[in-house]
């Protein structure tokens, strides 16, 4: 079987565990004792790397993702692989001190896979945030940010109620609502209707924006299906509780002159609440001097999806600061800019993995100045 029917994510399985099994089985279970077996290993674990990473690129086309993945797997299946062999051999002969710390650490790394892999990704939470505004009355915002699945399941269906249990008076929605070929968004594209319609028919209004794996026809199209607002590129003014808003929602990629012409609209000076959504963070970079913006809502990073301990998340795809775009409400150039860590996960190449980021969906209490 090739590994074009296998599958990206299983061929790097298995890539993993013979990486792991090549070294043990020319030098050994024993933990090597001397440089040269410790070298023998390495350059045979190197060349099954090589190799295979050569093969499955030939069917695959190895990304960035894709690397991302098989270091990812390198981590968390071959060195726990080795180290537990090590463990065993060690534990049959005696030696504890060896076999104690082997196990201990094959283990942890194994462990900490497990729960990157298959708990905290589905774990999640409400994110909270208050922004002060000079508005008459407090408004409540839901957001909702890269669902960007195939299809829609349970973890979906509980970030829809557990947001609407905290009953939003709107609900913004930027970008990356599903993810997947157009033959699966053809095939489950009543379970999106579907889930944005819950939204629409228990909060005053619901607006979305495309992101990086939407469509923008296809999403227009399910928004309109829905009864939701479909910004892109666009600036809507209405009132909401007694409060006038004006909210706006830019593209990702610029199309023409409406994106830009939609940034020009908000330098306009106005007294209602001014919003602007944007899937990337990044676009408080580009409004232009003067703007009149109360809040940008975005989503895209993920959280970084993978958070170190007092470091934070080493990759964002943003150039806000790392501490923001790990999630949350913060200012950046005078302008409060919130981002939501997220729903879901990257998906095709990618490792389906949360760590130190816990899927999200957000609340945010727009409170009288």
């Amino acid at each position: 079987m090739s590994t074009a029917a296998i599958g990206l994510s299983t061929s790097l399985l298995i890539l993993a565990v013979v990486m792991a099994a090549v070294p043990v089985a020319l030098i050994g279970a024993e933990p090597p004792t001397r440089i040269r077996d410790l070298e023998k290993g390495l350059v045979s674990s190197f060349i099954v790397l090589i190799v295979g990473t050569i093969i499955i690129n030939g069917f695959h086309g190895l990304g960035l993702f894709g690397l991302i993945h098989l270091a990812y797997l390198l981590v968390v299946v071959t060195i726990p692989l080795i180290l537990g062999a090590w463990f065993l051999f060690s534990l049959r002969l005696g030696r504890r001190r060896i076999d104690t710390v082997l196990g201990v650490v094959a283990g942890l790394i194994a462990v900490l896979g497990l729960y990157a892999t298959h708990v905290e990704p589905r774990w999640l939470r409400v994110d909270e945030a208050v922004l002060d505004a000079a508005i008459a009355a407090p408004l409540r915002i839901g957001v909702v940010a890269d669902l960007q699945t195939p299809n829609v399941g349970a973890h979906e269906r509980e970030a829809i109620a557990e947001l609407l249990s905290r009953r939003p008076d709107m609900v913004l929605i930027p970008g990356d609502w599903y993810q997947g070929t157009p033959e699966q968004l053809e095939a489950n594209r009543g379970d999106f209707v579907d889930l944005l319609r819950q939204l629409v028919d228990n909060t005053q209004l619901v607006a979305i924006t495309t992101g990086d794996s939407d469509h923008t026809m296809s999403l227009e199209a399910i928004a309109a299906e829905a009864g939701a607002l479909f910004i892109d590129d666009r600036v809507l003014a209405f009132e909401l509780n007694g409060v006038p808003v004006r909210l706006a929602g830019v593209r990702v990629l610029a199309n023409g002159p409406d994106r830009d012409n939609t940034l020009v609209a908000l330098t306009e000076q106005t007294d209602a609440l001014s919003i602007l959504v944007a899937h990337r963070p990044d676009v408080v970079y580009e409004l232009p001097g003067g703007a009149d913006v109360d809040l940008i809502v975005s989503g895209h990073t993920h959280g970084g999806q993978v958070s170190i301990p007092f470091f934070g998340p080493p990759v964002t795809f943003s150039d806000v600061p790392r501490d923001l775009a790990a999630g949350g409400l913060g200012i950046v150039n005078n302008v409060p800019l919130y981002v939501s860590a997220g729903v879901g996960i990257e998906r095709l190449e990618a490792p389906q993995v949360r760590f130190g980021v816990r899927p999200e969906v957000g609340i945010i209490d727009i409170r009288p100045r």
